[in-house]
């Protein structure tokens, strides 16, 4: 009995990688000054001989541009009487700022915001012949981004046709873009045996823009099952059509690609666990912290990389440590070779103090660099061990090895 030991968690990670516009317009500041005496303008007097005379500013641009294009505002007609050289200077006059690199060029390009409804912004150049100065003004009218697209399934689990699915699955469809959660309901995602829906419980995942369906009890092995999809739309309103498709199951497990050999050769029940817990998570895409994967290939289990997990298990709660570098001073890569895997790229999780293999995986799956490694694409065969010594601080200790040969 161990009534007064609190089991804290702990994890650590290594994974190491060995391998191999169209339109212009013209437009510029101008004053009109009239009385009721008399309306006739008055003639502009001659300039005086060898007087400097004021410069034009002149812009051109198509006026109207969609988030994300360039805009290119062409100021190269102004121009000077005199034919002196000129100098520019361009500013934003209205609008949220814009970044504006070489403002003091004839032309000058941005990137047009991102904006919720149609924006005017509005530019002005300036012109300087070294003594006098003209300024010119334009409006660039920016529009949001019109999406026509529907959304895209990223991924789905089960796969159409799928075979051997584990009687403990859930069923997962993802997009690429947000859906409009108030068209969602329980009836988006339903799995039905012989025409009769299946109880369950139904979630949509808004960060992963992932609808979930988990059934409330274990599916029947060895027995078909189809998945309706309803009717969702984008945020813009575009429709992805309802569809069907069928999976059928195997065993309680999923065991990937593993080979009946290697199944009666080493591995438990809690082996089985393991793996189909990995198998599953790596069926579904997922963000690992800031980082995005895509559902991966299922792992096959085996037994040089469980030797190799259960060796470091053991020597940590045997010893009483947690580390990734053993006593002996050996890498993860050290100890799978020692196990008899060449391996060309492999991972290790280690975790201390979780109870059973679901809170670990649990564990690993909420950290950004373990569930990296469960997520890896480049793995494509696992094992692992755990060693339980009451003496040791965290009583319990897990070790999972990835690797590809």
């Amino acid at each position: 009995m161990h009534k007064n030991r609190t089991l804290v968690g702990w994890l650590l990670l290594l994974s190491l990688v060995l391998s191999g516009c169209g339109g212009g317009s013209d437009t510029a500041d101008s004053s009109t000054n009239s009385t009721d005496e008399d309306t006739t303008p008055e003639e502009t007097p001659p300039a005086e001989e060898g007087a400097n005379r004021q410069p034009s500013a002149r812009i051109s641009a198509s006026q109207g541009a969609v988030s994300g294009e360039t805009v290119t505002l062409d100021g190269s007609a102004s121009s000077d009487p005199d034919g002196d050289a000129l100098s520019y200077l361009w500013t934003q006059t209205q609008g949220d700022a814009i970044s504006l690199g070489g403002s003091a060029n004839p032309t000058l390009s941005f990137i047009a915001p991102t904006v919720a409804q149609p924006t005017t912004f509005t530019f002005q150049l300036s012109v300087n012949d070294g003594d006098l100065t003209d300024s010119a003004s334009i409006a660039i009218q920016v529009s949001p981004i019109t999406d026509t697209t529907p959304p895209a399934i990223v991924s789905r689990t089960p796969q159409p046709n799928e075979t051997g699915v584990a009687t403990t699955a859930s069923i997962s469809v993802t997009f690429d873009e947000p859906l409009l959660e108030t068209l969602i309901n329980n009836q988006s995602l339903t799995v039905s045996e012989n025409g009769a829906d299946l109880s369950g419980a139904f979630t949509y995942d808004s960060a992963n823009y992932r609808l979930t369906f988990a059934p409330a009890t274990a599916l029947s092995e060895n027995t078909g099952y189809t998945v309706t999809l309803a009717s969702v739309q984008d945020l813009a309103g575009n429709v992805v059509q309802g569809e069907n498709w069928v999976f059928t199951t195997g065993s309680q497990y999923n065991l990937g690609q593993t080979d009946q050999g290697t199944i009666d050769l080493c591995m438990s029940s809690g082996d089985k666990q393991m793996l189909t817990l990995v198998n599953n998570a790596r069926g579904v895409a997922r963000s690992c912290g800031t980082t995005n994967y895509a559902a991966a290939q299922m792992l096959a289990w085996h037994c040089n990389l469980e030797q190799a997990a259960q060796g470091h298990s053991t020597s940590m709660a045997d010893n009483d440590f947690f580390d990734h570098t053993g006593l002996d001073g050996s890498s993860p890569g050290d100890r799978i070779t020692a196990a008899g895997y060449a391996w060309r790229t492999y991972g290790e999780n280690i975790a201390a103090g979780y109870p059973t293999v679901e809170d670990a995986v649990n564990v690993w799956l909420d950290s950004p660099g373990h569930c990296a490694n469960l997520m890896n694409p480049s793995f494509t065969e696992m094992g692992a061990a755990s060693a339980d010594n009451p003496a040791a601080l965290y009583r319990i200790y897990w070790t999972q090895n990835f690797a590809d040969r």
